[in-house]
């Protein structure tokens, strides 16, 4: 089947080819942006006038010319525009037909192609959520799970291999602290308090109890020296205490759809050497050394430049207690990732019973094929911005290991952090502080909107207008999965209880409503056979163009691993959608029977585009609400 847009960007390659600038200038075609100068627009003469050294408008009038010449069966007419655009008007009868049939055409088990464009044929590996085991998870975990869940959706819907990783930091100083907790002060579980949710409870109590009696600190020590040394009593307590957690974290997500193919554990890192095979790398390079004076005296770091001891930017990897840093395990994990540790881990399914659930590593023999896992040729690691330094060390890390494509492999996907409004905090029951719009989530303090209780809230809130519980828990996560992936990444979003829950305007409510919308109209309206393409009502040529872009925007936010572009294209396909709804006549009451099948079609096709679109955002497509 044809596709205009492709035919015009060829044609519009063709001259710059003639003109010998092609490999300076792309050809770049748009949907115009003044309909009335056509339906598409190319900006190739204003990016051609440097080569040629010629006003950009007498460009476009000599690209015109040559366009016209080429006869284009799908193209009516050629214009020009100022400052030097050429624009095009397709042949409806021709356009419209084959951008039906391409958006019909989408099959789940099919990638969505695009025109030009290489997918990555290695495997990509998109570490996300990688939430502590130490208590539930809150709106920042799950801004965190989404934005990767939805990264890896737009990959796989474009062609990508991709694996999705959860990292369990088992052996850290969160779990510690509840350990401690739970082991020497005694706290019980509530009745109907779950098991996440007691953690939390006890992670914020023993914060406060180490401010009152600083002696629980040695206790905290020797915890985390005997998780780190493993195979003893507390280690096995403390494994326990995190599987549960883990089972919790999975739950949660489960509710929002958020699934992963392998958990990978801290302590699976150092049962299995993984830190100490890779510091002997380090060390061999020279890109680990020890220090015997300054600030760092007694550590091995890694530092910015040859000279270590007067390198105060230098990155701890081993303090001078023997620890190692969570950079240092970060490092021997992306190596890991790559396939070039030379080091595996073992693997088995988490729940033995249910073949569905993920892989997890184990360092105890596993039953499931290591070929399966790792061995990435790209890497995305989804963590929030705060965290960009460490995330350089581990790409230098690589580098100075002579694996400087593994480096350049290396994304850090950041994203700004989730506040609270100064609204949102009193109905937290956080005291007021005068002047102060904004609130930071504190763990440790309890600050913290948990992402079970959100979703309750968000249940609640659409229960009214669903048909049932179920459907009203797929529009309550639905709509909590828009509102925090509809930012771009380098905003922070400042939380509002009644905006995330809100389910009008840029909503994923309102998205999913329109979804349902679709699909009422044609249980009312019979197929019938398409004849012929009527003239255009200007909402039929516009939700034409939304449905004909999608290919184009889902790519785009795919090469962009951008969430935010795939919501804006969604949020205008529904408005084109809406818009059409609006201004045209009711399908079922059309007596011209080309007219009714056609706009028929029109709604089969919105429906379709829109449905596929709402699952690479990772939201459902009802039927009915």
């Amino acid at each position: 089947m044809s596709d205009i847009r492709s035919d015009v960007a060829a044609a519009v390659g063709r001259v710059l080819q003639e003109w010998g600038i092609a490999d300076s200038v792309d050809p770049i075609v748009e949907l115009s942006a003044r309909p009335e100068f056509g339906d598409f627009s190319t900006p190739a003469p204003l990016r051609a006038a440097r080569a040629r050294r010629m006003a950009p408008m007498a460009i476009a009038e000599e690209m015109r010319e040559r366009l016209t010449a080429y006869e284009l069966p799908s193209i009516a007419g050629w214009t020009i525009s100022s400052p030097g655009y050429v624009n095009c008007h397709v042949v409806d009868a021709r356009w419209a037909p084959d951008v039906m049939a391409a958006a019909l055409s989408l099959d789940s088990s099919v990638a969505v192609s695009a025109p030009r464009r290489m997918v990555d044929k290695g495997r990509t590996l998109v570490e996300h959520t990688a939430t502590n085991p130490n208590k539930a998870a809150h709106i920042g975990h799950l801004r965190n799970a989404c934005i990767g869940d939805c990264v890896v959706r737009m990959l796989r819907r474009t062609g990508g291999e991709v694996e999705v990783n959860n990292y369990i930091d088992d052996t850290g100083v969160q779990v510690a602290d509840v350990a401690v907790g739970l082991r020497h002060l005694g706290y019980h579980q509530e009745p109907n308090e779950t098991f996440d949710s007691f953690c939390s409870r006890v992670y914020v109590q023993v914060g406060r109890r180490y401010e009152q009696e600083p002696a629980l600190l040695d206790i905290r020590r020797q915890t985390l020296h005997q998780i780190e040394a493993g195979d003893n009593e507390v280690a096995r307590f403390v494994k326990e205490l995190a599987n549960r957690i883990v089972d919790c974290h999975l739950t949660t997500m489960g509710r929002f759809d958020i699934r992963y193919d392998l958990l990978s554990w801290e302590s699976d890192i150092i049962a299995l050497g993984f830190w100490r095979h890779a510091f002997e790398l380090l060390r061999a390079a020279g890109a680990a050394v020890h220090v015997d004076q300054g600030k760092h005296a007694g550590c091995w770091v890694m530092p910015t430049d040859d000279d270590a001891a007067d390198d105060d930017d230098a990155k701890v990897l081993v303090k001078s207690d023997g620890v190692a840093t969570y950079t240092a395990k970060d490092i021997a994990y992306q190596l890991w990732k790559f396939g070039l540790l030379g080091r595996d881990f073992n693997y088995r399914r988490w729940d033995p019973q249910d073949h569905s659930s993920p892989a997890t590593t184990t360092s105890a023999p596993g039953a499931l094929d290591a070929t399966l896992y790792g061995r990435a040729s790209r890497v995305i690691n989804v963590v929030d911005a705060r965290q960009a330094y460490p995330q350089r060390v581990v790409r230098r890390a690589l580098a100075k290991l002579g694996h400087q494509l593994e480096a350049e492999r290396s994304i850090h996907l950041g994203y700004e952090v989730v506040a609270l409004s100064a609204t949102a905090a009193a109905v937290l029951g956080l005291p007021f502080q005068d002047g102060k719009n904004i609130y930071a989530f504190s763990g440790r303090r309890g600050i913290e909107v948990r992402a079970d209780e959100l979703l309750d809230r968000a249940v609640e809130a659409v229960a009214i207008k669903a048909r049932d519980t179920a459907s009203a828990v797929l529009l309550a996560s639905g709509a909590v999965r828009y509102y925090l992936q509809k930012f771009t990444l380098n905003q922070v979003i400042v939380f509002d209880f009644d905006e995330a829950l809100r389910t009008s305007g840029d909503t994923g409510t309102y998205l999913m409503y329109t979804h349902a919308r679709a699909a009422g109209i044609l249980r009312r309206v019979p197929e019938e056979r398409m004849t012929g393409v009527p003239a255009l009502h200007p909402a039929e040529r516009a939700l034409l163009h939304a449905v004909d872009s999608y290919r184009y925007a889902l790519h785009e936010a795919a090469d962009g691993l951008s969430p935010a572009t795939l919501c804006t294209y969604t949020l205008g396909l529904a408005a084109a959608f809406t818009d059409f709804y609006e201004h045209t006549p009711p399908i079922a009451k059309e007596q011209d029977a080309v007219v009714r099948a056609f706009r028929r079609r029109l709604v089969a096709c919105a429906k379709a585009v829109l449905a596929d679109a709402l699952h690479c955002l990772g939201l459902s497509a009802p039927e009915e609400v």
